[in-house]
């Protein structure tokens, strides 16, 4: 018999999966992910049914405990947002399945059997001593994410915020396809960046490293000698500027691991305040206006001053174009 806890702050619902699924498996319920986190370490738990949307602890936040403490347990997503973009990004994020509220009760019967169906079969004799076998898989990077596209399911920031949240200690990899780089070639931030950028952008390729959540280094691309390999600083902002300004053809997967032994080359105490003044860094200087004439420039005739002040007024109202749209979005 498998065991199954179910967490749904909304009590009609909690009861009501309670009474369905209790006479073919072993339940517990609660209302919080915090104490679903404590049944988790005292129970032996196969599959989580959760909610996202609940006060405290998110259902997000306990998918990535989960999925780092306990690889071996299932979790199935509970939700009232409609997106099949959204619902793609929590299964790549290592989530089973997910279900739309109001759902059906066949639908939620034949998810729950699909995800118990391998607990149910009676487990294989292992070759050799289990227990090395244990080592070893704990020693191997456990995927806790896979190929989320930052601009369709969930942005740059708001992964690395459950990373600390979640005490992470592993590392992100980030791919991107030809779009990025087609697109930043036209973007005036970028033209001035230089052949160190446009090599390891032609790279397609970096990672982030983190230790109890937080970010420890970063490098760009596989040259040792490119400044986006050997500056932390410089590797992060670059992976910033493009999780934020183009965002479209990125993607990143994550992974845990017991230990990361890599020196500790960016001093973070907050992901998401790291990542936002790197933002807010670029967008002071893209709004940044330019500088008041000096005392020895030429006086201007007052009918010209009129006309020239009208076309600038137009001319600066480019700069709010994009920005925050595009960090937002």
């Amino acid at each position: 018999m498998s065991s199954l806890l179910i967490v749904e702050d909304e009590v009609t619902i909690r009861e009501m999966l309670f009474e369905l699924f209790s006479d073919e498996h072993t339940c517990f319920q609660t209302d919080t992910a915090e104490e679903a986190i404590r049944i988790l370490e005292s129970e032996p738990i196969d599959l989580v049914l959760t909610d996202i949307s609940m006060p405290g602890m998110s259902g997000l936040e306990l998918l990535g405990h989960t999925r780092q403490r306990w690889p071996n347990t299932k979790v199935i997503m509970i939700s009232g947002i409609r997106d099949r973009e959204y619902a793609g990004g929590l299964v790549r994020m290592g989530a089973f399945d997910y279900l739309v509220k109001p759902f059906e009760l066949a639908d939620i019967k034949c998810s729950v059997a699909g995800a118990t169906e391998k607990e149910q079969q009676p487990p294989q004799p292992a070759s050799g001593n289990s227990k090395v076998g244990e080592d070893e898989f704990k020693e191997r990077p456990v995927e806790v994410c896979s190929s989320i596209q930052l601009d369709k399911a969930f942005p740059l920031h708001e992964l690395l915020e459950m990373g600390q949240r979640n005490r992470m200690t592993g590392y992100m990899k980030l791919s991107w396809d030809n779009t990025p780089i087609e697109k930043s070639r036209s973007m005036d931030m970028f033209k001035e960046a230089g052949d160190a950028f446009n090599e390891a952008l032609q790279s397609q390729s970096a990672t982030i490293y983190l230790r109890d959540g937080l970010m420890i280094d970063a490098v760009v691309g596989e040259s040792e000698q490119s400044i986006y390999w050997s500056d932390a600083e410089e590797a992060l902002a670059m992976l910033v500027r493009l999780a934020t300004w183009v965002s479209e053809g990125v993607c990143a997967s994550g992974y845990t691991v017991p230990n990361v032994t890599r020196p500790e080359r960016l001093s973070v105490t907050s992901n998401s305040g790291k990542f936002l003044s790197i933002v807010a860094s670029d967008e002071e200087g893209r709004d940044a206006e330019p500088a008041p004439p000096s005392a020895s420039d030429e006086p201007r005739q007052i009918e010209e001053t009129q006309d020239e002040f009208s076309e600038t007024v137009f001319a600066d109202s480019n700069t709010f174009d994009e920005p925050w749209l595009a960090y937002t979005a």
